[in-house]
């Protein structure tokens, strides 16, 4: 697959002003935690091409940063890279579907195999100003849709395996619109995996008045037990539900400080990853 940002409408040297509104704007807090990541003397993801973007958006990003909640969000971002890379190596041609991708980098921290077809999809003007840094190419497509919207799947090509990624999209619609979802990529592939974190009351609620105020949006979808998210699907088996805040890739400090909070239930499951497999 050639490099999909490889070329790009924007000039790093003019910061421009971007146009988004209400829950569009939520990317704009993942692109810079993952910016300040790629800065640090250790980084976790080391992103480059957000602080690339960054730089290149004319933005009051420092009002949008939470102190330790970048940690959060760059680590949710390594271990879905990770887990993606584990399924392209045994499925070298398969489809990838990053639904809600913002301005994430994914497919070129992972750099897929050439087989790969990989869809990035988000609202209209998320995509407009994502070709400031990206460019579709053989294997590689954005697609301008809401991810509600059903006619978006019909641009993924049957009959081969296929990985669906919700990084940061699912606690921001309601449990029926997440069932619709994963129920029309049960049906539309063969078989696959389906990635995508949840957030429990606790951490919807401990976030709401900052969200609302400054982005106008909120989150709607609180997961207290998993076992609802299995229920959703009878197709798809859970392989891996882990705490975010106990995660290998957390910093040390502050995974030692999670993991003494984590004896409190309602703490401990704040945010899981959840991987799912059918087929």
């Amino acid at each position: 697959m050639a490099n999909p940002s490889g070329g790009h409408r924007g000039d790093p040297s003019q910061p421009h002003k971007v146009r988004l509104k209400g829950v569009q704007q939520t990317l704009l807090i993942t692109l810079y935690a993952k910016a300040l990541d790629s800065r640090s003397k250790r980084p976790i993801l080391g992103d480059k091409k957000a602080d690339e973007m960054v730089r290149a958006i004319d933005y009051d990003f420092a009002g949008v940063h939470r102190p330790g909640n970048g940690n959060a969000i760059v680590v949710r971002a390594k271990q879905i890279d990770e887990w993606v890379k584990e399924f392209l190596r045994a499925n070298p041609s398969a489809v990838v579907l990053n639904l809600g991708c913002g301005l994430d980098s994914r497919v070129s921290r992972v750099s897929p195999p050439p087989d790969v077809s990989w869809f990035d999809l988000d609202f209209p003007g998320v995509i407009e100003e994502r070709k400031n840094f990206f460019s579709n190419r053989d294997g590689y497509q954005m697609l301008e849709s809401s991810v509600t919207d059903p006619a978006w799947l019909e641009s993924a090509p049957r009959g081969r395996p296929a990985l669906v990624v919700a990084e940061g999209l699912f606690e921001y619609l309601t449990e029926d619109e997440v069932r619709l979802i994963l129920n029309r990529v049960t049906d539309r592939f063969p078989r696959g995996q389906v990635v995508f974190d949840v957030m429990n009351s606790s951490a919807i609620s401990s976030g709401r008045s900052t969200l609302k105020e400054k982005m106008d949006a909120e989150h709607r979808w609180a997961v207290d037990d998993v076992r609802a998210v299995d229920a959703l699907d009878a197709r798809l088996r859970r392989v891996s539900s882990p705490s975010i805040f106990t995660s290998g890739y957390m910093p040390p400090g502050y995974r030692l400080a999670f993991g003494v909070a984590s004896v409190v239930p309602r703490f401990r499951g704040m945010i899981r990853l959840l991987r799912y497999e059918f087929g």
